[in-house]
């Protein structure tokens, strides 16, 4: 694995209110923290100020409303934070908290992706699909979905952006997400297919069945969305991602090392299906978060080709963020 790195100076921030139910141990984290810990907050004011704001009733954070700064001011996306009474978790299951919160590590990877794959795509592209993994609140990918509209209709002169139909965005989570994840699509992008929300096994198995799933919608549209690299026999019946990203999903003291292993057969897993999925890794790095072995997961399957750094943000030493890119073997 090595390093290509790129800089984002952009302002970031880690947690952009302080949850209700952790006020009493985080609301003010010590400076001296130990490396180990879960710091599930920061201070970055200036960053909450421009580009995030919460709603709040009662006390309690009912919502977010998120400004992207190459993004028009009348198109913001607004987010509830509140998950309905079925769907909550215990009060101290750091998982389920954790999938509610808009972190550092998701912010600089929409960035990234913005820089390296909008900046530099020439007009008349096809917009590239993107599959997000454990996306919790979704603001990565609803983020590219809107930012790819809007460059789609400044390149065009228009009002109106006419993607092709096989051209899709899914943000995945646990089954206890879907219902809130659901209602933010439908509140942001109202009546818009190409956009959409789905519980996801993380198993090969379970990614097979979306993958299937998908190509057969494309196909009941007459649409043939396989490339001309796939790397199995039977590929041409699954959906074939350009994107695959996972926003802060390895720290195995909270998620479990069964969780970082079940992620990794899941890439493996995209990448011996085709050749054109680009897997996105974006991880804030923690005291034994299990990143190393992630990564040397990956390396040993012959289905992985390579695994590059592309980018590392040290400018708060709390809440240091590194993005990696993982592509299929030839």
């Amino acid at each position: 694995m090595k390093d290509t790195e790129t800089i984002i100076s952009a302002p970031v921030h880690t947690d952009p209110a302080t949850s209700p139910l952790l006020s009493s141990s985080s609301s003010s984290v010590p400076a001296a923290a130990r490396d180990d810990e879960l710091v599930l907050e920061d201070s970055d004011d200036e960053f909450v100020d421009q580009f995030l704001e919460s709603t709040w009733q009662d006390g309690v954070e009912t919502g977010l409303t998120v400004r992207w700064p190459t993004l028009p001011l009348t198109a913001p996306l607004h987010l509830s934070t509140q998950l309905p009474e079925s769907s909550m978790a215990p009060l101290f299951d750091g998982t389920g908290w954790a999938g509610t919160r808009v972190w550092k590590a998701a912010l600089l990877a929409v960035q990234y992706m913005e820089q390296e794959y909008l900046s530099k795509k020439q007009d008349g592209h096809n917009p590239l699909s993107l599959l997000e993994l454990g996306c919790g609140l979704g603001v990565p990918g609803m983020l590219w979905h809107r930012l790819q509209k809007n460059q789609h209709s400044n390149n065009n002169n228009s009002t109106t952006t006419l993607f092709p139909s096989f051209y899709k965005v899914v943000l995945t989570d646990r089954p206890s997400l879907l219902s809130q994840l659901q209602g933010n699509l439908e509140r942001n992008f109202p009546k818009d297919p190409q956009i959409m929300a789905d519980a996801l096994d993380w198993s090969p198995e379970g990614v097979r069945k979306l993958l299937l799933r998908l190509n057969d919608e494309c196909c009941d549209q007459g649409h043939n969305v396989h490339d001309d690299t796939t790397t199995t026999n039977s590929s041409s019946s699954y959906y074939s991602f350009d994107i695959c990203l996972n926003c802060d999903c390895i720290y195995e003291p909270l998620y479990g090392r069964d969780s970082w292993m079940a992620l990794a057969d899941v890439l493996i897993t995209l990448a011996e299906i085709s050749r054109r999925t680009v897997v996105i890794t974006s991880v804030e790095r923690r005291t034994a978060d299990g990143l190393e072995n992630f990564l040397d997961r990956l390396d040993q399957s012959p289905f992985i080709g390579t695994t590059e750094r592309v980018m590392r943000n040290d400018d708060d030493k709390h809440h240091i963020i590194e993005v990696y890119v993982t592509r299929p073997a030839n």
